[in-house]
């Protein structure tokens, strides 16, 4: 049983160094996004490409409850966003404390943004599942029934300043928490201690 515990908590060790090099070549990729010549958003706009995406908010956003920087409670803010050429996707326009409605002069109007394609947030196994109240994760399949539209599968976040009055929060950079190296460490260190605790034992019998 003791086997059993040390070799699964190493794996578990393992898997969070894999994840690591996973995420930093990941964070890696973003950065240089960055210093990429953007291209116009077409169905073809692949997973970190630079976009320009011009068309139209169509709806009030789409609120998915997140914690700020300093840990505050707040949201995520999605606009539901029409481009010329009927695709539509969600524009991830920033961070709020509180959520809010649209003035009607913002909607239906033609915007200009400049973004970059990710994957949306999804549910993993600690994520709550939504309700009527809060969202914690996109959605994909609810959104397309609500909107009775086929959703393009990325979120395109932000990197233009959308001037909507709504004071919302943006880092000039998307950053991605990286704490696998901690997780690692502390895996592999409950797992040094249950080996000396059982040698411990063993040498006391």
């Amino acid at each position: 049983f003791t086997f059993f515990i040390v070799f699964f908590l190493f794996c578990l060790g393992s898997w969070q160094v894999y994840r690591l090099q996973w995420k930093n070549n990941l964070i890696q990729e973003i950065s240089l996004t960055y210093s990429r010549t953007p291209e116009v958003f077409s169905e073809k706009s692949e997973l970190f490409s630079k976009v320009i995406i011009q068309g139209k908010i169509i709806n009030q956003p789409e609120f998915v409850y997140s914690l700020g920087e300093r840990g505050q409670y707040g949201f995520d803010v999605y606009l539901p966003f029409e481009t010329i050429g009927r695709k539509l996707l969600l524009i991830r326009a920033g961070w709020t404390k509180e959520k809010f409605n649209l003035e009607t002069k913002f909607l239906n109007t033609d915007k200009i943004i400049h973004a970059i394609l990710l994957k949306p947030k999804r549910k993993n196994l600690f994520t709550p599942d939504n309700s009527n109240e809060l969202t914690f994760y996109i959605d994909l399949l609810s959104l397309e029934k609500k909107y009775s539209r086929k959703l393009y599968p990325l979120i395109a976040e932000s990197t233009s300043d959308i001037k909507m009055g709504y004071n919302l929060k943006k880092p000039e950079k998307i950053v991605l928490p990286n704490n696998h190296l901690q997780y690692a460490l502390t895996w592999y260190s409950l797992c040094f201690v249950i080996i000396i605790a059982f040698l411990i034992y063993k040498k006391k019998i």
